[in-house]
């Protein structure tokens, strides 16, 4: 072997310790962006600051308070009032009066209900986001190569 290609060798082996040098930075750069990318996203999500254990015992509790609501609104709904036919006008304002107490009931257990399912909605999406963020090698290589 001449010192010409020893010379070649030596520049090839230069050039892909280069290249694998700057590979490694690059992906230690973006290994970084990625890092703090994920933290101000946790930071920004409102139930963030709880443990996951309280997570856990809220969306249990939001669970039963949904099944009780959603059994209670069931039976508003198949207790639907029905305006009967009166002689005279004051009777009929009563009865107007009556029917309009029953739906606004009914309107008002809806809403509670509904207003549990988001919260249990908001507390199993927090959940959910995670048990994403867990994770061993897999988390490493997404945060590694992600752009």
């Amino acid at each position: 072997m001449n010192r010409t290609q020893r010379e070649a060798g030596f520049g090839a082996a230069g050039l892909l310790f280069l290249i694998v040098l700057a590979a490694i930075g690059a992906g230690a750069w973006n290994y970084h962006r990625n890092l703090e990318l994920e933290r101000a996203s946790r930071a920004t999500r409102p139930l963030a600051g709880y443990t996951t254990a309280d997570l856990e015992a809220l969306a249990d509790a939001y669970r039963s308070e949904v099944a009780a609501r959603s059994a209670r609104y069931q039976g508003a709904q198949k207790q639907r009032a029905v305006a009967r036919d009166r002689a005279y006008f004051d009777e009929q304002v009563r009865e107007f009066e009556n029917v309009q107490r029953a739906a606004s009931r009914s309107r008002d257990v809806g809403g509670d209900l509904a207003e549990r399912e988001a919260a249990l909605r908001d507390v199993e999406q927090e959940l959910a986001a995670r048990g994403s963020e867990a994770g061993g090698w897999e988390k490493h290589w997404q945060r590694l190569v992600r752009f």
